[in-house]
This record gives structure tokens, sequence and C-alpha cells, in this order.
């Protein structure tokens, strides 16, 4: 593992300010003014890798864990607010921002631009790699997203006064997606080139970095494959057979084992340790945010070993394990097991229950827990349970599985459902009126039309009762 020791100043503060902050007021999204007007592709490239890990794991990621319980907001505004659905554009101010600025899609252009101009395919794959991500995570959150018409009036990395698209419009959700799903095919096929020029980041890359050039390669293109898998999955509610089915194909190319997981590569020095050790410890929030009785439960009752690796009992109350909580925690944001439950899921939505048990077992395996032998809807049900417990800390995804699947099926915490997307930051609406709505007139309202509450859950067929 890459550490990341020579990370710029910029970079180390964005780190910490995403993390700490009670909400996005900048964060990773800040332009440094300290820093060169001119950066390389290679100084670009960590700044972008720290912003991707905040939209994972820093306020973002605790806001989705609160929708799906695996946390519970006990202080402040994450017990007010989040805890009880009482949701306004102030809850993600900043976050929408982190897409597009420094360490999002800008830098992002300026380092594919200067790939391009380098001729490095390889370097301008991992730059699309990240860019799918980034945009990908943002169509979680929010839904609709300025995405296809993102940067129109940007030069050299400055907004213009005018340009083709001053205030541009909205992409659909779905559309979204789709631009993800070509972006990270191109990816896939741009870092797979191994000519002379194409040398890459090398140890630029703060994940993968440390590997020859062919195992950084690799790496690399499993990781998008699971990304390619992901962003199917979370299209699968309205797409159906044919997104499980892309879903599955993209799965059986992904990541294959735990030492090839993508993490953010946190270490034990100032403004660079693992995000939820700079909100409990550095920002001294520790009980503003706990363990969810109903997850710890669900833990348990399953005797599932990683109850004791996720939390821990303190004299104060439930908190995140020690180990979770170190500084230096290589805190997962794609991995292998959600790969593996991916392809068990997408086998099992196709067709094939075979595939799908053994893909169960193989990720139960993976935690030392004997194999299960179930069949028709007692497997998928298992598969939904072991994915909701897999999920935790790696993002929204488990709010994002829930969504789709209505498993668990949650008691809503707050007033009203549990709450299906995040409204548009209030600076994004004020610098683009014409086409951001404020949360009173947003025509979507709490929920995507791209993820349609669900009647009944998926995993017993029962009401739906959060949705």
């Amino acid at each position: 593992m890459k550490n990341i020791r020579r990370l710029a100043p910029a970079a180390a503060l964005a780190l910490l300010g995403m993390a700490g902050c009670n909400f996005l007021t900048g964060g990773e999204t800040q332009v440094d003014p300290n820093r060169p007007t001119v950066a390389t592709s290679r100084q670009l490239l960590i700044g972008v890798q720290a912003n991707l890990w905040g939209l994972w794991g820093s306020d973002p990621s605790r806001i989705a864990g609160i929708f799906a319980q695996h946390f519970t907001g006990n202080q402040s505004q994450y017990q007010s607010q989040i805890q009880n659905y009482s949701l306004n554009e102030t809850v993600t101010n900043g976050l929408q921002t982190s897409l597009y600025g420094g360490g999002g899609l800008v830098d992002i252009k300026k380092i594919e631009a200067g790939a391009v101009a380098a001729d490095d395919k390889f370097f301008q794959g991992v730059a699309q790699v990240l860019e799918g991500a980034t945009m990908g995570t943002g169509a979680d959150y929010f839904g609709d997203l300025v995405y296809s018409k993102a940067l129109q009036n940007v030069s050299n990395g400055i907004q213009q006064a005018s340009g083709d698209f001053p205030n541009p419009p909205l992409d659909n959700q779905l559309a979204v997606y789709d631009s993800v799903q070509t972006v990270l095919s191109a990816a896939i096929a741009n870092i797979s080139s191994t000519r002379a020029s194409d040398v890459g980041p090398t140890d630029a890359d703060l994940v993968y970095g440390d590997r020859s050039s062919a195992a950084q390669r690799a790496a690399w293109i499993a990781m998008a494959h699971t990304l390619k898998a992901r962003f199917y999955m979370h299209t699968a509610e309205v797409r159906g057979q044919a997104a499980y089915a892309a879903a599955l194909t993209e799965a059986q190319q992904g990541i294959k084992r735990d030492a090839d997981n993508y993490v953010g590569a946190f270490q034990n020095a100032s403004g660079l340790q693992n995000f939820w050790y700079q909100f409990e410890v550095t920002a001294a929030r520790t009980g503003y945010i706990t363990p969810n009785p109903f997850f710890e439960n669900f833990l348990s009752s399953r005797g599932d070993p990683r109850r004791t690796e996720y939390f821990r009992t303190t004299a104060a109350g439930e908190d995140i394990s020690a180990a979770r909580l170190a500084p230096d925690f290589q805190q997962p944001y794609v991995t292998y097991d959600e790969n593996t439950l991916i392809w068990a899921e997408a086998a099992y939505r196709t067709g094939d229950q075979v595939t799908a048990l053994a893909k169960l077992n193989e990720e139960r395996a993976n935690h030392g827990l004997a194999p299960e032998a179930v069949a028709g809807q007692a497997l998928l049900r298992e598969i939904l349970s072991e994915k909701y417990i897999a999920d935790f800390q790696l993002g929204p995804e488990a709010w994002n599985d829930y969504k789709r699947t209505c498993f668990p099926n949650l008691v809503p915490t707050g007033t009203g459902n549990i709450p299906g997307r995040l409204y548009y930051d209030t600076s994004e609406r004020q610098t683009n009126p014409t086409n951001i709505p404020n949360p009173g007139t947003d025509p979507n309202g709490s929920r995507n039309p791209n993820d349609p509450p669900n009647a009944t859950s998926d995993g017993d067929g029962s009401a739906c009762l959060g949705q």
C-alpha cells in the first residue's frame, strides 16, 4: 500500500476539511490560495483521490449510514435533521460543489487533457475511472445532475463570465449513469494500452501505486469493472433484467481478492487520518453518531464476527471499533465482498441460483462463516443480508441497496418515509437558478422517479414499511 506522506499541504487540508465540519461547507472542494496556478497531473491526482474518499467516507457517508440504519444520529444536526428526516439544502451544502470544483470534475478533466497531451492512455484511463466514480456517486446522492454540459464555460480551470452554458441544465439520473458507464468502458480500454508512452500515474496513485505497472493496471481495470457492476445495479429497479445481466457481466471481471480493494490510504499524520478519526477525535464529536441498535442486533442474531470488527462497547456506550477508528485505518470503498455479492445477486436475478449460492458462500467463507444451503426467496434474503453487512461504511451503498430492494424492511426513525435522495446545495441553486430547483419546487421531491418506492420488501415479500 502506498502511503500518503507526499500529499501536498492543500490535499492534507482537504482531507481534514470534509471530515471535520458539521456539514460540508467546502472541504475538499476548495482551492487552496497557496497552491500554484498550474499543477501537474500527478499533483492533481492526489487531490482528486482525496476528494473521492470524502464523497465515499466523510459526511455524505455518515448521512447515508443513518438513513440505512447502520448508525443513529444522537446530537446536533445528525439528530434534529438527519435522524428525523428534516432535510433541507444546508444538509449537503458543499457536497454537490465537490463533484465539480477543486479535486472534482474540473481537476479530473485537467488530468485527462494532460494525459492526452502526453500520449499516456494509462494515466488518462485512471482519471476516467475517478470521473466515473465521482459522477456516479453524485447521481446516487442527488439523482439528476449537471454533467453533459458541465464545465462548458470553463477555460484553464477558471469559470468564465460567458459561455455556451453559463447555467448548465440537469441531465436525467439514468442518463448520468449511462454516461458513467461510457466513461468507465473508455477507462478500461485506455488502461489496457501498454505502449511505451503509457506510463500511468506510478506512485502518484495512492492506492495501487506501489505495484508493478502490470499489477497496477490490473487493479484499476478490476476496480472499474466493479464500479460498472455497482452502477448497473443502481438502475436495476427500473431497467430490470437487462441491468442485472450487465451487472453480472461486469462483476465477473471485477475485484477478485481483498488485496485489490480500493481503499482510502490514510495514515497517522495531521490532516491525513481516516475520516471517522477526524470526526470523533480531531473534531471531538464522539457520541454525535453511534451504532444503530437494529444493525448491532442484526449482526448478533446471525452470529456474525463482524459485530466486533465494526463496533465496541465503551464506558460512554457503543462506538466504532478501535481498529476502524484508528487514524491510519485503510477504509475500504470498493471491495471484493461487494463484487462477489453483486455477482451473487445478479446471478439470482437472472435465474442462476447455483452460481448465486456459490458466490454467497464465497463471500461468507471470506469472513470465516459456514456455507449456506438455501434456495429461492431464502437465498435472495441471505444475499441481501450479507450485502447489508458488507456495505458498512462503503459510501452510500447500503442506502442505495435499501432504496432498490426495501431490505432490510426498515422502520422509519423520523417524520415520513426514509429519504430517497438529497437536495441540491444552496450555492448551486443560487448560481444556477434556471435549472437547480429549491426543495419546495423540486419536481423529484424526496425520491427520484428512477428509483420508485417499493410496495414490498425483496427479503420476504412483506409490505415495505419505509418507502
